[in-house]
């Protein structure tokens, strides 16, 4: 290349000389206190406040099958509602219609 094709880059001089150009450092942070982080916590809830899977109420077309393996997890299957969203053995209608 030569000099005629290059364009200005006064962002490449900028780069080279931070001495020059850099903003000041920021303070750094300081370690807060025991009091200020007593101070923090306050009001703020420390249980979860939504319920855990297995404690939550059955979903409608799951199967419980029992708990499974070393650690004791629940586990389930789906039938056939769970799929289509209608119970294969409603038979409510009775008149023949969908």
């Amino acid at each position: 290349m030569n000099d005629e094709s290059q364009q200005p880059n006064p962002s490449a001089h900028r780069s080279f000389h931070p001495d020059k150009y850099a903003p000041e450092p920021d303070e750094p942070r300081k370690t807060p206190t025991k009091k200020e982080k007593e101070a923090s916590g306050v009001g703020t809830p420390s249980d979860s406040l939504t319920a855990r899977a297995e404690d939550r109420g059955k979903s409608q077309g799951m199967q419980d099958t029992g708990r499974r393996g070393e650690s004791r997890r629940p586990s389930g299957k789906k039938d056939a509602s769970a799929y289509t969203g209608v119970n294969p053995d409603d038979t409510s209608a009775g008149d023949g219609s969908r």
